[in-house]
């Protein structure tokens, strides 16, 4: 039978003890409780002390309690499925990261992530990228061996990437950018599958929100029958702390 520890899911700017409810974390119906270190404070519950796989019940039990924290809190997240074994582990944790879980709770304060995944139509996507000489070479090598039209084949995969690179350029500037102005910080992902023009989360304050997804609204409504906009969140500023936390 595993050990029992504890299972951290945050930290928040709170100097007194907290419950939020119960947590089914490691299939237990476990009270969550805060231990507080100054003015610090670990959300936590017990349980054992294992692997935590990113299956649908666990991630659905942390996100539950992660939303009704932020219900009240700026939240410092941590890595999903991290577990310490002890109070004593927990309150050394807060003491070697205080001056950064401070400057964090202070940045985050007020302001929430939110996600934007931006892929292709499937029946848009040739029709975007390709332009007349990728049409010309497609049926070139349309139908034959590969050894007779290797030089054609190799062109035209050339010239499919530099225009699905361009068109994914032109959409950043009029979407990205667009709501990149309306955020305190942005970034989007340099890697994306092929069909994904991209992937982009927006650290905005609370109070721009309405504002935001009246924007996404505009562009769904400018940019709907060419692309599908899927819009997310709010979350914790997952992709916004540049450090990680360091747990001994």
């Amino acid at each position: 039978m595993a050990l029992m520890g504890k299972y951290i899911y945050c930290f928040i700017r709170e100097p007194e003890k907290l419950t939020f409810g119960t947590s089914m974390i490691g299939n237990l119906n476990a009270p969550v409780y805060t231990i507080p270190y100054k003015d610090i404070s670990a959300v936590v519950s017990n349980a054992p002390i294992i692997d935590y796989d990113p299956i649908r019940k666990n991630i659905l039990a942390y996100q539950r309690i992660i939303n009704k924290v932020m219900e009240k809190y700026a939240i410092i997240p941590v890595a999903f499925g991290t577990v310490v074994n002890n109070k004593k582990e927990i309150e050394d944790l807060i003491t070697f990261n205080y001056d950064k879980f401070i400057n964090l709770a202070d940045y985050f304060k007020d302001k929430i992530e939110l996600g934007l995944r931006v892929t292709w139509h499937k029946d848009f996507f040739n029709t975007d990228i390709e332009d007349d000489e990728i049409k010309r070479l497609k049926e070139i090598v349309s139908g034959k061996e590969e050894k007779q039209v290797l030089n054609e084949k190799i062109q035209l995969g050339q010239l499919v990437e530099a225009s699905i690179l361009s068109k994914r350029e032109e959409y950043l500037n009029k979407i990205y950018n667009t709501l990149k102005k309306l955020s305190v910080d942005s970034k989007h992902k340099d890697k994306v599958p092929i069909k994904t023009v991209f992937n982009a989360y927006f650290l905005i304050e609370k109070s721009m929100g309405a504002a935001f997804d009246k924007e996404v609204e505009a562009l769904v409504n400018l940019y709907g029958n060419k692309l599908v906009l899927n819009y997310t969140g709010p979350w914790p500023p997952y992709n916004f702390i540049d450090a990680d936390i360091n747990i001994k």
